[in-house]
């Protein structure tokens, strides 16, 4: 049973805070722990010897600093961004190579919010128990909360077994970021839930699936020279584990396993006010921060020598750091994407 924590991507949406020399998995948002922090101690159910870290040879460094008690043979380097699909076969290789086929291997991507600990480690240990026992994928997904365009989703379909009090479907089928109208049609059903990308297999299932339906990926990951990694690494074509295989795997070998765990993909501005946001105004502050007949905002100010203000306007992101300030429509995170760091 190992549990692999992917910290290798970037967050343009979230700008200027998150950056390509530090992004959101490595900033703090609540409490004093970076999101990466936080998704380590999540794992705390775990041995730490059987808890790795898959990220960019540009943040090794971070990694290392931000987890001082990880062993650095957990950290699982990529020498360059191929996306999450070579990311990830490339590291379930090295797991493979370490502990053989039949190990089974949970993913947790770094950049999420969770506050049910404890029903994650139920959720991800009992997927870890059914893939051993059916050789299927499965994956802990949460009921939407609200109709968010930005999220993906997955439709479950039949019953395929209980667990305790753990009622666990097979896949009908994912949806990838639909329309604001299809989201709040989802929202009505409980059939429909937010996609997290915890998954869980055995590895001789992925590596089987990942042949049948990736084969070039396959093909590029089986022929890795870890004397030579930077030039056979090269080889790999960019694209996304759920381009790759993902969508391409027959639903009926995916498990679904529904779990309360109050999470929130802090993808955009608006998801983490949606998560963090104060009840009374409904503003999220953070940093020496004035607010005034104004709801609905996101206020951060990381710059101690300076106060932020903010009278009488609406739904605004207001993101401050030594450097940069940003300010437009909380609701614009899609801007951010387009127009890249400046």
């Amino acid at each position: 049973m190992k549990f692999l924590i992917l910290a290798g991507g970037h967050g343009s949406r979230l700008w200027p805070l998150s950056t390509t020399k530090q992004p959101k998995q490595f900033q703090k948002f609540i409490n004093d722990k970076t999101l990466l922090q936080l998704t380590y101690d999540r794992h705390s159910f775990a041995k730490k010897e059987d808890i790795f870290v898959a990220t960019n040879k540009q943040y090794l460094e971070i990694v290392k600093q931000q987890l001082p008690e990880l062993p650095s043979h957990n950290i699982i380097i990529e020498p360059e961004k191929k996306d999450s699909g070579p990311a990830l076969a490339f590291a379930m290789q090295i797991l493979q190579e370490k502990f053989g086929d039949q190990e089974t291997v949970s993913i947790s991507p770094a950049d999420h919010i969770i506050s049910n600990s404890k029903e994650y480690a139920e959720k991800i240990q009992l997927g870890h128990k059914l893939v051993e026992e059916h050789s299927k994928f499965a994956i802990v997904e949460v009921k939407a909360k609200s109709a968010n365009p930005n999220l993906g989703y997955a439709k479950i379909k039949d019953l395929f077994c209980t667990q305790g009090n753990t009622s666990v479907y097979t896949l009908d089928k994912f949806i990838e970021k639909p329309s604001i109208e299809k989201a709040r049609e989802f929202l009505k059903s409980y059939k429909y839930m937010w996609n997290t990308g915890y998954f869980i297999w055995r590895l001789a299932d992925f590596f089987s699936e990942l042949e049948k339906h990736a084969p070039k990926l396959y093909e590029t990951t089986k022929s890795i020279d870890m004397q030579n990694l930077e030039t056979s690494y090269s080889k790999y074509t960019a694209i996304s584990i759920d381009y790759a295989l993902i969508e391409k795997v027959d639903p009926e070998q995916i498990l679904i396993i529904p779990a309360d765990l109050d999470w929130s993909d802090i993808g955009t501005w608006q998801s983490l006010h949606e998560q963090l946001a104060d009840s009374q105004e409904q503003n999220l502050r953070q940093g020496t921060v004035m607010t005034l007949e104004s709801n609905g905002n996101i206020i951060i100010n990381n710059d101690k020598s300076k106060t932020i203000t903010v009278l009488g306007v609406d739904n605004l992101s207001v993101i401050c750091t030594d450097d940069k300030i940003l300010v437009m429509p909380k609701g614009n995170s899609k801007l951010l994407k387009d127009v890249g760091e400046f």
